[in-house]
């Protein structure tokens, strides 16, 4: 295999985590007004299930950082795949995104989505500050399972199971 560039760009890295097809969940919390806000992420991760732990990652300069940092403590919502537009919505920087999202307040107070897939909610545990962003350890708390199918990104775009499977 031949090494085509040994300090990768942002560009370049963006293209590699691209080529891994993942779900995509907002991650959602209520700053200390009870103001709700959240951003689209596919980077989740499963860390433990004794205790039960989970993983996000979030830009430094992110408002649902802030907002998570006051509070205390953030929902994933594993969104389904008829909920691309509310994806959409969490990927932009926006005043009040819940606006036209339907959603309930969680145990922890941070509003899980209806219509996801399932979610789960965290009370953070530890922060890490690596480069440009801020790693989450959230205990798990509470989860629902809804049910449906999944929303999946890969190569810079949504796209079904059925898509995947046929291009496996």
């Amino acid at each position: 295999m031949q090494v085509q560039n040994q300090n990768a760009s942002q560009v370049d890295l963006r293209k590699f985590a691209g080529q891994f097809a993942a779900g995509v969940a907002v991650i959602s919390t209520s700053d200390s007004n009870g103001k709700g806000t959240g951003v689209t992420m596919t980077a989740v991760l499963s860390l433990s299930l004794n205790p039960p732990l989970f993983l996000v990652s979030l830009a430094n300069n992110s408002n649902t950082l802030d907002a998570i940092n006051e509070s205390g403590h953030f929902c994933i919502n594993f969104l389904s795949d008829q909920q691309a537009e509310i994806s959409n919505v969490f990927a932009t920087k926006g005043e009040d995104k819940l606006k036209n999202v339907d959603f309930t307040h969680g145990l922890t107070g941070s509003p899980c989505i209806i219509g996801a897939v399932a979610h789960g909610e965290c009370e953070v545990q530890q922060r890490y500050v690596a480069g440009d962003h801020t790693i989450l350890i959230g205990r798990v708390v509470r989860t629902a399972i809804h049910g449906g199918n999944p929303l999946v990104y890969h190569s810079g775009k949504y796209v079904s199971l059925n898509q995947l499977e046929k291009a496996a």
